[in-house]
């Protein structure tokens, strides 16, 4: 049988806030929690299921009065603002909007201009509700948070399935559009305002000691061309530290992202690079995999840079050039590369190369190959004396936890601009800035409260 539990303390919502003098303190709503108890006993769960469904019917009685009391609150004048006719009252409209706390049924006051015909709806005015939104900007957020994640339809069924709020998997897609496109064009200035005509080359300040810097590329399902296009990423960090017995956590670590060209995405990591002020540091470590591309961006980007090939690239290229089968040709090319001593390593190639002309002259090719990736990047091999086999481990755990775990599963495939405007938001998540990008959010779509009727 149900126990009543009426009335509950009363709830008041207190706003302070004084906008253009006029001054909202307070708003007072007195609610009731009826919840429903099983005759034959109780435990925690079905306790904690009653009192879920209490606050639901709590939460709707409080949007309703809430939003009943700010619409009495507000004065609308007779003459209509944009052709000074006059204005009447035409009845109420009902409207559905989602909230976190599940769906909330709204009716408006309606009036409209008798000089112009136009339809003025205060209260949607005072709430910033566009015409046609359904959605708050929290239920915005959450479910972008999940698509970061897990697919559009996937999102869409978790977002209902938890909290019980129904989104279909094309609002969240074109949510992701709209907020991908809002943070792209706020990069696009960012680093406008870095590389542009008129430079602001202000820093967050220089970051301490040692910065270790990479870049790499990874294909996506390209669904435009029915191929692949490349997405690059860029990582910046100073350090790690140790979390479990075989875990590390890379420290201050930052991670810029682009689907456009090499030489955008250069522009935009060196943009991200001089802010955080990365050029003030130390000394900066460019670690890479020895692809021209990725030369390119440290010569173009980080000229003062010391160089690093990775160890475990340059091992597997010697492997490939040598030939699994000459094992000891191959520990004696790492002895060589080990401590950095190129000029050795390039001669013993260039012997076995010779030594592979009669016998096995597709090795001896693949060996000469090798040995133009030696060159390229012998300074990359020189500096292990400076720092020893260096690993760009780090990038590789970068692009597979932001490019492939959301953008390469099985039977995936996108679009350009899809892809730019998921990874923008997962880059939010992956930097630590989310919650404050929607606080910013947030704030930009504050009203002034209503003056009191």
């Amino acid at each position: 049988s149900p126990y009543e539990v009426s009335p509950i303390r009363r709830l008041e919502v207190s706003v302070n806030q004084q906008t253009k003098g006029l001054t909202v303190e307070s708003i007072a709503i007195p609610l009731s929690l009826t919840l429903e108890l099983q005759p034959e006993g109780a435990d925690i769960g079905s306790l904690e299921r009653a009192v879920s469904a209490g606050l639901a019917d709590v939460a709707r009685q409080l949007w309703a009065e809430l939003i009943s009391t700010l619409e009495r609150s507000l004065v609308v004048g007779r003459g209509h603002v944009g052709c000074g006719g006059i204005v009447k009252a035409n009845g109420r409209a009902a409207r559905r909007i989602v909230t976190l706390a599940g769906e909330v049924g709204l009716s408006r006051r309606r009036y409209r201009c008798g000089a112009c015909g136009a339809e003025i709806v205060p209260l949607d005015e005072l709430l910033g509700l566009a015409p046609r939104a359904q959605h708050t900007l929290g239920v915005r957020e959450r479910a972008l948070w999940l698509v970061t994640e897990l697919s559009y339809a996937k999102a869409a069924r978790t977002l209902d399935e938890l909290r019980a709020i129904g989104v279909s998997h094309g609002q969240v897609h074109g949510w992701v559009q709209e907020e991908g496109a809002r943070i792209e064009a706020g990069v696009a200035a960012r680093t406008e305002a870095l590389l542009g005509a008129h430079p602001e080359r202000t820093s967050s300040g220089a970051m301490p000691g040692d910065v270790w810097v990479s870049a790499d590329g990874t294909m996506v399902n390209d669904r435009h061309s029915g191929t692949h296009m490349e997405v690059k990423l860029g990582l910046v960090f100073t350090g790690t530290e140790r979390t479990g017995k075989d875990r590390h956590r890379l420290l201050d670590r930052h991670l810029v992202g682009a689907t456009g060209s090499w030489t955008t995405f250069a522009e935009r990591f060196t943009a991200a690079c001089a802010a955080m002020g990365v050029y003030e540091a130390e000394r900066i470590l460019f670690v890479s995999d020895g692809a021209a591309a990725i030369r390119w961006i440290r010569e173009r980007s980080f000229p003062e840079a010391i160089e690093l090939l990775d160890w475990y690239h340059l091992t597997e290229q010697l492997r490939f050039g040598i030939g699994r089968q000459h094992e000891a040709v191959l520990s004696t090319a790492l002895g060589a590369a080990g401590p950095g001593d190129v000029e050795a390593l390039l001669a013993m190639l260039r012997s076995h190369a010779r030594a592979l002309e009669h016998d096995d002259p597709d090795q001896a090719l693949r060996c000469r190959g090798v040995i133009g990736y030696v060159e390229n990047n012998r300074r990359g091999i020189a500096n292990y004396r400076i720092v020893p086999l260096a690993s760009s481990g780090p990038m590789e755990k970068g692009v597979d936890i932001t490019i492939c775990r959301r953008f390469k599963t099985r039977g995936m495939s996108w679009f350009r601009r899809g892809v730019s405007h998921l990874l923008h938001l997962k880059l939010l998540r992956l930097n630590g800035t989310w919650d404050r990008y929607w606080a910013e959010r947030l704030s930009a779509a504050l009203r002034p409260w209503p003056s009191t009727a």
